[in-house]
């Protein structure tokens, strides 16, 4: 049985079926008269094991520093050894105005060589979710606190986990965070699973993105027509690309979100050639955020360029992305560029 894009999109939409809803065409306007809370978010591929071998030392350090200094509220991160949040988390609970630091955590990944810990991480887990600096409840998806995206390739559980944020004098925040699975057919990625449908399947890396990102979007996007909702992560494509496309609302979206890098007018008249298509679309852009200085936008040698993956998107109905409203911070403990996020929540 072959796992193409419409059989995979098919079995993924069974996991969860929910209705499509219609919201209407918000203005980008902030609304006259009216007052506008302004949230910080910020989203960070932490890459805690192979770029940083389960340390909590300097990495850690580094982290925390740049999270304090952007006042960030929501925080996403991903790819971390156990070890390695509990000691983030710890330590930036001791920052001034982080004492009530909430978490939603989940496991994507055992037995990690580098993240073992006798005391801390007995199992080796590998983590990401959402810290926020406000109080959090904890968002079930059934009887559990996220959602399996399904596909597991190598033993990598892909989810999704959600808490509702209380941000002070504003509404509730359901902020969300995710890590979907890399394009592996751009990768040139030979390790298939033992299954000759699935190996001779070329499609087989993009399509399980697809699947989990509309999986995501199909799941989401009613939320975000009765409560603000954010969505944090590393999405593992660029902008033009079709999986993205279920969460963008312009440029041929079908989504309900702006990202936040939208808005910025560099991306006004700015066209990328790239081996897969052309990003020619000022909404669907943003700043590098995996690669190194120097490096050029050339999306067929992923691992020799930079790409834009990691993302920051909010819901168009309850949000309003500006034109300074995305940015990035480098740092040297990643392959990724830490992405932050100012918009203001429309009262």
């Amino acid at each position: 049985m072959r796992f193409g894009v419409t059989a995979i999109v098919a079995a993924a939409a069974l996991l969860l079926a929910t209705p499509a809803v219609a919201a209407a065409e918000p203005s980008d306007a902030a609304p006259a008269g009216k007052a506008e809370r302004r949230i910080r978010m910020l989203d960070f591929n932490f890459a805690g094991n192979g770029f940083n071998g389960g340390s909590t030392g300097a990495p850690v350090d580094d982290a925390v520093t740049k999270i304090y200094e952007q006042g960030a509220e929501i925080i996403s991160l991903n790819e971390m050894c156990y070890t390695q949040w509990v000691a983030l988390r710890d330590r930036l609970k001791a920052k001034p105005g982080y004492g009530g630091l909430t978490e939603q955590v989940v496991v994507t990944n055992h037995d990690i060589p580098n993240c073992h810990d006798a005391d801390v991480n007995p199992g080796g887990w590998y983590v990401m979710g959402l810290l926020s600096k406000h109080p959090s409840d904890r968002v079930m998806f059934g009887d559990t606190p996220y959602l399996d995206l399904g596909y597991h390739y190598r033993q990598r559980f892909r989810k999704l986990v959600c808490g509702d944020v209380h941000v002070p004098r504003a509404a509730a925040v359901r902020a969300c965070v995710t890590h979907t699975e890399v394009p592996l057919v751009i990768i040139n990625e030979d390790s298939f699973p033992d299954d000759p449908d699935i190996a001779a399947d070329t499609h087989y890396g993009r399509s399980i993105n697809y699947a989990q990102s509309k999986l995501i979007a199909d799941t989401i996007t009613p939320m975000a027509a009765r409560m603000p909702v954010a969505l944090l992560g590393d999405l593992n494509e660029l902008p033009f690309l079709p999986s993205l496309s279920h969460f963008y609302a312009r440029c041929g979206g079908t989504g309900v979100f702006d990202e936040v890098d939208g808005a910025d007018p560099r991306w006004r008249g700015n066209i990328r050639r790239w081996h897969l298509g052309t990003e020619a679309c000022p909404h669907r852009q943003g700043e590098w955020t995996m690669g190194a200085e120097g490096l050029p936008d050339d999306y067929h040698r992923p691992y020799e360029s930079n790409r834009k993956i990691d993302y920051i998107f909010v819901d168009r109905r309850h949000f309003r992305v500006g034109p300074a409203s995305g940015w990035v911070v480098s740092t040297p403990h990643s392959d990724h560029r830490i992405v932050v996020g100012d918009v203001a929540l429309k009262h």
